[in-house]
């Protein structure tokens, strides 16, 4: 890696977010380049559940489950109190519909219809109870990405399910062991899992350049205009120089202790997130003089923690 390397677009960070705008930026023509700080790519959404939710999506559609834009707009304004943007809202379920087709046509999604899924909130307005929206990952085949597939994050702990399989999707949770030995030896991966290797499958198709272990430290701020970013690399600092702009995809800040006194209630104790997730990209979006919204709610659960702990990547205590 030189001192400057110039591409047309630059991702910062490679997880589902990252990898599917690099899969846009690259169908519009340009060339593109991800960084991700980590040994490992794929984020959170490595090791989430994979679920993608969108409304009136053509699964639900092909599967004959009724749904319609006025529901999806009532079950969303239901829930935001007012605080999030109108355009944004109606963007997303407007735009849902044409973001899958899209990724299906790159090859990078295999989704399904959770039957019976409901949506999260029942009670409130244009929620549906018998789910359609919410779309699960068929099972990915990790040796299709030959060395990447262990550049993959697992968080320890590797799932060769679908939801559909396990109690939540309304499975029994119980695989042949014939059928789990199978998928054990081909490497058959599902959740959150499967989501990331399939982006990654076609971001790999398309060549585009995906660069680990380099952080992105600075904007680099031109009379206004961001055209590129600062990076350490092995210790030395270069510049990447992105001519048609540049893209923040660095998830959370639920591991940076400042950041999270500063926007989150708490306590937060045990974020079950990976340990690179320390607010990277807000800092450097504030530090141009980026304006900030909705910085108070985050995906709050119930975790276990365990005595002594550490998550497999850095040894960090999983507190």
């Amino acid at each position: 890696m030189t001192n400057t390397l110039n591409t047309d677009v630059l991702i910062i960070g490679a997880g589902a977010a990252g990898l599917t705008a690099a899969l846009a930026a690259h169908d519009s023509g340009a060339k593109v380049t991800i960084i991700e700080k980590g040994a490992r790519l794929g984020g959170t959404a490595a090791i989430s559940g994979g679920i993608v939710w969108v409304p009136d999506n053509p699964q639900m559609k092909a599967k004959g489950i009724p749904d319609n834009r006025e529901d999806a707009l009532s079950y969303f304004r239901s829930l935001d109190h007012g605080e999030m943007n109108s355009d944004t809202l109606e963007a997303f379920v407007d735009q849902g519909t044409n973001a899958l087709e899209f990724l299906n046509s790159q090859g990078a999604l295999e989704l399904h219809v959770l039957d019976g899924y409901p949506d999260y909130y029942l009670n409130h307005p244009g929620a549906k109870a018998d789910g359609g929206r919410a779309l699960d990952n068929a099972l990915f085949d990790f040796t299709s990405l030959g060395d990447w597939a262990d550049k993959i994050y697992n968080g320890g702990d590797i799932v060769r399910m679908m939801l559909l399989e396990t109690p939540l999707g309304g499975g029994s949770g119980i695989i042949d062991p014939e059928e789990m030995q199978r998928r054990i030896e081909g490497d058959l991966r599902g959740w959150g899992q499967a989501l990331i290797g399939r982006l990654l499958r076609a971001c790999l198709d398309r060549e585009i350049e995906l660069l680990l272990e380099t952080s992105a430290r600075k904007l680099v701020n031109k009379e206004g205009r961001i055209t590129g970013v600062t990076v350490t690399k092995d210790g030395v600092d270069r510049t990447i120089d992105a001519q048609r702009g540049v893209i923040l995809a660095t998830g959370g800040f639920e591991w940076d202790e400042e950041l999270k006194t500063t926007f989150l209630r708490g306590p937060l104790s045990a974020p079950a997130s990976p340990p690179t997730n320390t607010g990277d990209g807000l800092k450097m979006a504030l530090s141009v003089g980026a304006g900030l919204g909705n910085m108070t709610s985050a995906w709050w659960i119930p975790t276990l923690s365990m005595s002594g702990a550490r998550w497999p990547d850095n040894g960090a205590p999983q507190k």
